[in-house]
């Protein structure tokens, strides 16, 4: 593990990163809902009736954001570190709640992040078949798709597409990521995209490189300038950070805001520069932006703490600012940033699992919910990633492999 240096600033925690993520494992296993071989879990939601608040109680859906997806993905791969068999049972049990259930196109939203599961488990354990039925439920996402952004359309769903045509001899899906980029060209052009990952133009830019590295056609390259340059003029010098132009409760706002969060903020235009800079790109100005993204992320991570605890969740939170400090750690061999990673960790655990009090999720005022992007299960595989990064990787973009590292290799794949 110590083959990076920088990783040495994850070895006096490691231990109690995994007991962290197993202890969260192990608390999804107790909550869930069993009947027999069926299993669900409850996510409390809130909403206004009648002009009161109340909090509602529904099942999980089969979905990767919050629902039994990205649970079972949660829990095999923490079962593949401790062999726990009721981890096991358990996760198998949400992956066929999420086989069942699955709708919709989109990548974190829809039957694409469900089939990006199974093929994820399934070469985990070494289960052709069940790598099989996800790659038909990806090609049946895309064929279906309508959405263009990142969370729930084309935009998630095409850099999967293109790499699973290049392992799995799948040039059906090649085909498809060239149709859905067509759409994503006209986004492009608009003159109103915003900025940010989840739903702004961020989230378009890896699906146009991952077009523009699978064709060589400069129509690609040419949206993904457009789009950077869009970025690039909403940058505000002052803040320090891009604009969000949307209030507390996500509708319109004249006065923008400038957060830091892994779909709206700084985290996830950080995470689209650096997804840009691996990928080889030489856009001089990306390093510069991917500081100002880290810059921002690092002075949320090491604000003073509040009174009420700071959401810990992938999407909103904590984990999905640190989540993007961890990997550029990583990637540039800086310890300062894989250290600043490593504390917001040791925190979590000094502040919500040694004292067991309740983990705060994406969603304010209903307590813990069990979801990936934004509740337990997203909170436990950030413990497991600091726990290992190399075997661990982010989910946070849309990757076919979801950061499990099992992306196949052989005389049979290309």
């Amino acid at each position: 593990m110590n083959a990076i240096p920088a990783l040495a600033a994850l070895t006096q925690g490691r231990d109690h990163f995994l007991r962290c993520a197993d202890e969260i494992g192990r608390r999804l296993c107790r909550d869930a809902l069993r009947a027999g071989d069926r299993v669900n879990w409850l996510r409390a939601e809130p909403e206004w009736r009648e002009n009161l608040p109340q909090t509602l109680l529904r099942p999980v859906g089969a979905d990767l954001y919050q629902g039994a997806a990205g649970i079972a993905l949660f829990l095999a791969q923490l079962h593949h570190r401790t062999g726990d068999r009721l981890v096991a049972r358990t996760a198998d049990q949400a992956l066929r709640l999420a086989e069942a259930g699955a709708g919709g196109d989109g990548f974190y939203t829809g039957a694409g992040g469900v089939g990006a599961t199974m093929i994820s488990i399934g070469l985990m354990r070494n289960d052709g078949g069940l790598v099989e039925r996800g790659l038909d439920m990806v090609g049946q996402a895309a064929r279906m798709a309508t959405g263009t952004d990142l969370l729930g359309g084309a935009a998630g769903l095409v850099p999967a597409l293109l790499a699973l045509a290049r392992h799995h001899a799948r040039p059906d899906f090649h085909e498809q990521a060239l149709r859905l980029g067509t759409g994503l060209l006209d986004i492009a052009r608009k003159t109103d995209t915003p900025a940010g990952f989840a739903h702004g133009g961020s989230g378009l830019l890896p699906a146009l490189t991952s077009l523009h590295l699978a064709t060589g056609e400069p129509h690609w390259a040419e949206a993904l300038a457009l789009l950077l340059h869009r970025e690039r003029t909403l940058f505000d010098p002052q803040a320090g950070n891009w604009p969000d132009y949307r209030d507390a409760a996500g509708q319109p706002s004249a006065k923008p805001a400038f957060g830091a969060s892994w779909c709206h903020g700084a985290a996830g235009i950080g995470r689209s520069r650096l997804w840009l800079l691996a990928a080889g790109a030489q856009d001089p100005a990306l390093e510069g932006e991917l500081e100002a993204a880290l810059r921002a992320a690092a002075l949320s991570l090491n604000r003073p703490a509040a009174p009420e605890p700071p959401d810990f969740s992938y999407c909103h939170g904590l984990a999905g600012m640190a989540d993007l400090i961890l990997d550029a750690g990583l990637w540039r061999n800086r310890p300062d940033l894989v250290a600043l990673a490593a504390g917001i960790g040791l925190q979590g655990i000094e502040r919500h699992a040694a004292p067991r009090t309740p983990w705060p999720c994406a969603i304010r005022g209903v307590g813990e919910v069990p979801g990936l992007m934004t509740g337990l299960a997203g909170i436990g595989h950030f413990y497991l990633r600091l726990h290992d990064p190399l075997t661990s990787g982010s989910v946070l973009l849309p990757d076919p492999y979801l950061g499990t590292r099992n992306i196949p290799t052989g005389e049979n794949t290309r």
